[in-house]
């Protein structure tokens, strides 16, 4: 009996499979609608995930951006043709094609068109719609509420010591804190506009900024020649005595011509700057911009020796002794840059620092002039030669790499 009774168990268990089969069938689960799956991101600095679902296996479709900022209206667009399981992850699926034609989850908000706004917008929060649709039939639409790079920042105007400047600072910054400081400034373009952006971005990642202009502003001269370096001390000496900063922890933030300054900075005033960000920068000390006959930095009056804009040797006196400086570099640039050589002078300084594991260089290939400009922004990205993707990428990369110098030197 007992043999019999273990005998039958199997019998009856795939019995009741099979009518459980049968019922399944009978009863199996509809398809799923078509949504748009976003994960949320933790900061303006974050990208978010996003997947396509319920689309049907194989099935065209067609996804649209839109949004609005600072009053201008943008908007961009995409094919994809979704995969066996009626799924679309734009991290993993290229466009087939569209205003964006990598795989990249952030292709919708930074490859906008439209009525391009200024360097600063994006600095509020603001609400993207996505929306799916096939064969002109909407199928799904969610509304993604963007953080702005200016949410959690407080910047108040600076005109101490004659300063035209902004300090960006995070909110609630304690003054029993000790973080790492920047001290910002622009390049050829003159004006506080994309120092005064550069620095809110930097108080967005957690970190006090003091931009300045340093010509082209009321009381300063009105083009890059015979600006004096004290300009640029000013502005250090003011953010030393800022509650809040580590004083043993203030880097320089250059941008193009601003990035040979921020360096000379570094390599000559140790005792003032830890480390600089050089971006698009040069070890030259180059003259002035547009007449090159006189020189773009003066020091107690006296100009400093400057190279003029050729591929000649330069003189010893006109290259920055970066070998003097302390702390961290980060050195960026982009093979199609058309402003000028950027990666040529990249090449040119690095093998100069004393410590090769100090500098962080990167060079990312197809980009641009512009890859300061926060992430996932749709600003400056119609560069002639240069690749809106790779552009974009070296914004990614380099914003990465400034957060994590910043996050090391705050140990």
């Amino acid at each position: 009996m007992a043999s019999r009774r273990r005998d039958h168990v199997p019998a009856v268990a795939l019995l009741l499979t099979a009518s459980s089969l049968v019922v399944a069938a009978c009863s199996a689960p509809p398809e799923p609608e078509p949504a748009i799956e976003v994960v949320e991101q933790d900061g303006a600095f974050d990208p978010l995930a996003i997947t396509l679902t319920g689309l049907g296996a194989g099935r065209e479709v067609r996804l649209v951006a839109t949004t609005e900022l600072d009053g201008s209206a943008m908007s961009s667009r995409a094919l994809f043709t979704a995969d066996d399981e009626g799924r679309v992850d734009l991290a993993r699926d290229a466009p087939t094609e569209g205003s964006w034609t990598t795989p990249d989850a952030m292709g919708p908000f930074w490859s906008m068109a439209g009525n391009l706004p200024g360097v600063g917008s994006g600095g509020a929060d603001h609400s993207v719609t996505l929306s799916v649709s096939a064969d002109g039939e909407a199928l799904a639409e969610t509304v993604v509420e963007r953080t702005g790079y200016g949410a959690d920042v407080e910047v108040r105007d600076v005109s101490d010591g004659g300063m035209v400047a902004a300090y960006a600072t995070p909110d609630g910054l304690s003054a029993d804190a000790s973080l790492p400081a920047v001290l910002v400034f622009s390049g050829s373009d003159g004006g506080l506009g994309l120092a005064r952006a550069t620095a809110t971005w930097l108080a967005e990642l957690g970190y006090p900024a003091l931009a300045i202009s340093y010509f082209k502003s009321p009381g300063q001269p009105p083009a890059l020649a015979d600006v004096p370096v004290e300009t640029f001390l000013t502005g250090l000496a003011w953010l030393h005595d800022q509650p809040g900063v580590d004083t043993e922890r203030v880097f320089t933030f250059g941008v193009s011509r601003g990035g040979e300054m921020a360096l000379w900075l570094a390599a000559n005033r140790p005792d003032e700057v830890y480390g600089a960000f050089a971006p698009t920068g040069s070890g030259i000390v180059f003259c002035g911009y547009p007449d090159a006959t006189r020189p773009a930095w003066t020091v107690a009056g006296a100009g400093l020796p400057c190279a003029q804009y050729t591929r000649a040797p330069m003189s010893p006196e006109t290259k920055v002794a970066v070998e003097e400086i302390a702390g961290p570099v980060v050195l960026a640039c982009g093979t199609a840059d058309p402003v000028w050589v950027a990666c040529d002078l990249l090449a040119e300084m690095t093998p100069r620092f004393s410590d090769p594991e100090q500098v962080r260089s990167l060079v990312q290939e197809d980009a641009g002039h512009f890859i300061t400009y926060a992430p996932y922004l749709p600003l400056g990205l119609n560069e002639p030669d240069a690749t809106p993707a790779a552009t974009h990428q070296a914004r990614v990369d380099f914003w990465n790499t400034v957060e994590e110098v910043l996050a090391e030197a705050r140990q």
